[in-house]
């Protein structure tokens, strides 16, 4: 389900089961993409557009900046887990990812952040696991890897030098219980992924001239309340919808993945819930955009989501061994990783059993892939096989970007734009120190 960190809330029984309020939920979500960022430009963005003036204008530009650049680094650079408690003096959170750390947070009364400060004393080191990763080179990326294999890692690796294949691997046990090793066509849950399917459904209908991106979204789909009818499609790819980030009920859907809701129940969920900011006045992350644009596709070519997909993207470029939950592509059971994660359902815990795909993750999860087939979609995007001229700037260039299940899967995979590029599945916690230390390496690696 997860393309990026997921916030486990502990404010007191009311809070634990609603969620904090909307800015606060904004200013956790800017945080976490602040710390998750790589780059100068996202720190100043953040700095610009969620800090209060009192708190920018106690730093010099030059410290501001170095400060946040230390805050980032106290994590590793990436976010596996997240933890928020309410303090005495504002809020906690205690931060995974290939480091562990606590940082102070407050807010002014209108939801910018006041504070984010480190607190002292609780930034570890590595995990032995994740040590094995502070030094990868091109030259040891190999060795680290079949290191890695020796803790429990499982999955899959292809890695390019400037258009080179400098290898390609397979690692580990797709069924532990059964003994199979990881081959080098195994099946994985994609995670969010499917994300990266629908960005490209709905630029492919752009480029026909079937949408502009700044149309409003009630342009297509009926009902879309005074608060959102300004929504834009630009907007739902790009991070500045103001919708929350997911639309399952706690309490009501069994499972924030699996539940079975249809369409019209979750654009009816989507459109009813209090924005965190108008659409276009913030930045943060959400998987309910891409639901949304993902009914919009139905909408205009009057077709499933699942078969705009397949006609579109899989089948074009040969993607035979990718699908989505509840089918099985006729395939053996045995062609699939099995998942190892904090939730398992079915026996074996693989997409198969996970029934149809839910409109909770409709256009933003519900699939599954290999290796090559991930590859040949990565391919196809890079060289222009499906988007052309600016339509395809929109995914092409410098990219990290990942996906990971409850159920225990993870890809990533990272490019420089330029042939230099590492792609990655597995089957097991992607949340983990030593699978986040991986993805941070593999970052570093690529784009050194």
């Amino acid at each position: 389900m997860l393309r990026f960190a997921v916030a486990l809330l502990a404010f007191g029984s009311v809070l634990a089961q609603q969620g904090p309020p909307p800015q606060v939920r904004a200013a956790i979500q800017s945080v976490e993409g602040m710390l998750e960022g790589t780059d100068d430009a996202s720190l100043k963005s953040f700095a610009d557009e969620h800090l209060s003036p009192a708190y920018r204008a106690s730093f010099g530009p030059d410290a501001l900046m170095a400060h946040l650049k230390s805050l980032r680094a106290a994590v590793g650079g990436q976010i596996g887990g997240l933890r928020v408690e309410r303090a005495e003096d504002g809020l906690r959170l205690m931060i995974q990812g290939a480091k562990e750390a606590t940082f102070a947070l407050k807010l002014d009364d209108a939801g910018r952040v006041a504070l984010l400060d480190l607190v002292p004393g609780e930034a570890k080191p590595p995990s032995p696991e994740a040590a094995i990763f502070e030094k990868t080179t091109w030259e040891s990326l190999s060795s680290d890897l079949a290191k890695f294999a020796d803790t429990g890692f499982s999955g899959v690796v292809l890695a390019r030098r400037d258009g080179k294949e400098v290898l390609r691997s397979s690692y580990g046990l797709a069924d532990r219980a059964g003994g199979r090793h990881t081959a080098g066509d195994t099946i994985y849950c994609i995670g969010s992924t499917p994300i990266d399917f629908t960005m490209t459904g709905i630029l492919l209908l752009g480029q026909r001239g079937q949408l502009g991106l700044d149309d409003p979204v009630a342009k297509f789909i009926p009902g879309v309340p005074d608060d959102k009818k300004a929504m834009t499609i630009r907007q739902l790819m790009s991070g500045k919808s103001g919708l929350p980030n997911f639309h399952h009920i706690e309490g009501k859907d069994w499972d924030a993945d699996l539940a079975w809701i249809d369409r019209e129940t979750a654009v009816r969920r989507i459109l009813s819930q209090p924005l965190l900011f108008a659409p276009g006045a913030g930045e943060a992350h959400s998987h309910s955009a891409f639901v949304l644009l993902a009914a919009v596709i139905e909408s205009i070519t009057k077709t499933s989501y699942q078969g705009f997909v397949r006609g579109e993207i899989l089948k074009p470029l040969g993607m035979a061994r990718t699908g989505f939950y509840g089918e099985s592509l006729k395939l053996d059971a045995s062609q699939f990783a099995v998942g190892y994660g904090a939730s398992s359902v079915g026996v074996p815990n693989i997409p198969p059993n996970w029934g149809p795909v839910s409109w909770l993750v409709m256009g933003s999860g519900g699939m599954f892939s290999t290796l090559d087939d991930m590859d040949r979609y990565d391919a196809a995007i890079a060289s222009g096989k499906l988007l052309t001229g600016p339509w395809a700037k929109w995914q092409q260039g410098q990219q990290a970007n990942a996906g990971g299940s409850d159920r225990g899967f993870f890809i990533f995979h990272v490019t420089n734009g330029r042939g230099t590029e590492v792609l990655f599945l597995m089957n097991g916690e992607g949340r983990a120190a030593g699978a986040r230390a991986m993805t941070r390496a593999m970052e570093k690696l690529v784009n050194s």
